[in-house]
């Protein structure tokens, strides 16, 4: 599958710089605040800090990164443009206002009023985004099977923040009672499973194929990813909203294991039969995040089945970061210098000289960034494993280095001038 990141149908640039700078500024706070967290490694990380922290990575890094990806790919895949730009601008400022109450509730008790209200722009400015995205599919006439991952991933998330708006309401004021954690992991799973992954199974279907020129392979395993992945999110949330047996909650996780492993799967078809074979950062991440999330998943077996939890807290973590960071980090390091060649130089082409893409990311850094991630990421999971605070911390302090380097690579490929 060949398709190109940029063409008329897309978005200006300065859109989906937006939520990639936002994203990469979110990712350096979520590093720092994950540095407080090494003393909560053997209980349930059930506690403010970590909801300040997971909003930080989840909504404020991933989410906004997923946000400008989704606007930049739809209108490629789809071959129509998105409904609105200026509904992507109102909705890219409400969450940003929405999203930092809610990270003040967390962090001050005595601000825990904002949560609500909080949650409530944040909630509006994804239904914007639905919306946006839903109009956009209404006007075709034919919907491809990438398409397909979108567009269930977008209703999934609409099904998960109003989970989460609910969840405020209850948190802030007590409006009546619910079972708060089953609605938790039934919002978790929406977002991360429904919406996170099926995004990222759709996106890695353009993306891989695109930039390890691999082609002429079998798309089947990605087809069984969709279909059993939508099944198994879709009961899953179900099963935890409506109190259902436990047989059947774990019926429907174990779909959703399922599902991930033929994803990794398709992935290694995939990159089996690339043509571009030199094993760079990109590559080294994608493997990386791969087996990250292969070990994600026997580890939240293992800690599901045998009650350890220790076990399931390392696999979530591995999942986090071994998997979605490593995964996005990597693909950063291709889509911005690609996006900021076009805006800014594919103009100049036959007038003066221009850069090569890999000329726009200082490929050095890159290079040790990616491998201190990984050690970052190895040390915390070992220190959760084995309860060690001094152990997470030593790799909570290497994590913050790893993405600071990210930080700067990132403006370094923003600010790119062409050398006399």
């Amino acid at each position: 599958m060949k398709v190109s990141l940029a063409t008329e149908m897309a978005p200006p640039f300065a859109l989906v710089a937006h939520f990639f700078i936002a994203g990469v500024v979110f990712l350096f706070l979520s590093s720092i605040s994950l540095l407080f967290l090494s003393g909560e490694i053997s209980s349930y990380f059930v506690s403010p800090l970590f909801a300040a922290f997971a909003h930080l990575y989840l909504l404020g890094f991933v989410m906004m990164i997923i946000f400008g990806a989704m606007y930049q790919l739809l209108p490629v895949v789809l071959e129509a443009p998105i409904f609105s730009k200026d509904f992507a601008y109102v909705q890219f400022y409400m969450y940003i206002v929405g999203f930092l109450m809610m990270i003040s509730g967390f962090l001050f008790s005595s601000l825990h009023l904002l949560i609500p209200y909080g949650a409530t722009i944040t909630y509006l400015s994804m239904v914007i985004f639905c919306v946006n995205i839903f109009l956009t599919f209404l006007r075709l006439e034919q919907i491809n099977f990438v398409g397909k991952f979108l567009l269930v991933a977008t209703i999934f998330l609409f099904t998960s923040v109003t989970i989460g708006l609910i969840m405020g309401f209850v948190m802030g004021h007590g409006s009546f009672e619910i079972d708060l954690m089953a609605w938790v992991k039934a919002h978790m799973i929406g977002t991360l499973g429904g919406f996170v992954m099926m995004v990222v199974m759709g996106v890695a279907m353009v993306l891989i194929p695109m930039f390890s020129l691999a082609h002429g392979f079998s798309d089947k395993w990605i087809k069984v990813a969709f279909y059993v992945q939508s099944t198994g999110v879709s009961l899953s949330i179900f099963s935890f909203l409506g109190g259902f047996s436990t047989l059947i909650s774990t019926f429907s996780l174990f779909l959703i294991a399922l599902s991930l492993f033929a994803f990794a799967i398709q992935i290694a078809v995939m990159l089996k039969s690339r043509a571009r074979k030199q094993n760079d950062y990109w590559v080294k991440n994608i493997v990386f995040a791969v087996s990250s999330l292969l070990i994600s998943i026997g580890l939240i077996l293992i800690g599901f089945i045998y009650d350890l939890q220790n076990f399931a807290l390392a696999g979530g973590f591995l999942f986090f970061f071994g998997f979605l960071l490593c995964f996005i980090v990597g693909h950063i390091y291709k889509i911005l210098p690609f996006l900021i060649w076009y805006d800014k130089f594919a103009p100049l082409v036959g007038k003066q000289k221009v850069p090569l893409l890999h000329q726009m990311i200082k490929t050095k850094v890159a290079d040790f960034q990616t491998l201190s991630l990984f050690m970052a990421i190895i040390i915390q999971v070992l220190g959760i494993l084995f309860s060690i605070q001094n152990l997470f911390f030593t790799g909570a302090l290497i994590m913050l280095l790893s993405n600071v380097l990210v930080v700067y690579n990132t403006w370094y490929t923003f600010n790119y001038t062409i050398k006399e």
